[in-house]
């Protein structure tokens, strides 16, 4: 049995037309804007200037792990955790679609398509974050299961990987070139005798996936 189904049914709302409707009504930051923001996010990244991620762990006290990886990775001292977690994603969705939250817009709310908040490139990236009605927000989280949700998301990152695949692109092409895998293999190794054997278990689970490439459908 699947509540999401079983709704959808009860007030006979057909699948595909939900789908298209949630798709259509998602604000995704315009194109010609996000090559702007994305350019200046580089720039920050490789020039030592201020940049933010998402806190790590119980209380973000994890979060210093992150830093410590991207100075060795990219010269970079000035990673900043977000004051709230959501504040800079908030700020610049404002500033590339005019819309803000319970202000012009409401009943939505601000999402990182791809996730992968504690990445450096990823937290910021203007083309990882839109405003998505939440009444679709149990199709979209990661924590959603079930067949409908996957027909959901399929539709959903294909939209995203249309409007966004040349940055995607450069994404995974600026992996490559910092050899971020090798590189976080070492730093991984180095924290052998700084942190718990659990907790570096978990860290690596987490970091490999935080700076991984974004894979097509």
């Amino acid at each position: 049995m699947d509540s999401y189904q079983n709704f959808l049914d009860n007030f006979k709302i057909d699948e595909n037309d939900f789908f298209r409707w949630g798709i259509s009504t998602t604000i995704f930051p315009p194109v010609s804007k996000v090559k702007e923001e994305w350019s200046s996010l580089i720039r920050r990244i490789s020039n030592n200037q201020t940049v933010y991620i998402r806190g790590y762990g119980r209380d973000a006290h994890g979060t210093k792990l992150y830093k410590n990886l991207y100075k060795e990775l990219f010269n970079n001292y000035h990673v900043k955790k977000d004051p709230t977690n959501n504040d800079r994603p908030q700020k610049l969705i404002y500033k590339l679609t005019g819309y803000k939250r319970n202000n012009n817009i409401y009943n939505f709310q601000t999402s990182h398509i791809w996730g992968r908040t504690k990445n450096i490139f990823m937290f910021e990236a203007p083309w990882n974050i839109c405003y998505t009605p939440k009444i679709t927000d149990p199709f979209t989280g990661h924590e959603a299961k079930g067949e409908w949700p996957a027909k959901y998301q399929k539709l959903f990152f294909e939209k995203a990987y249309e409007l966004y695949k040349p940055f995607i692109d450069e994404y995974n092409q600026l992996l490559i070139y910092y050899d971020i895998e090798k590189r976080i293999q070492s730093y991984i190794h180095s924290l052998n005798d700084v942190i718990s054997e659990k907790e570096l278990k978990q860290f690596s689970k987490d970091v490999i996936r935080e700076l991984s490439p974004i894979e097509y459908i």
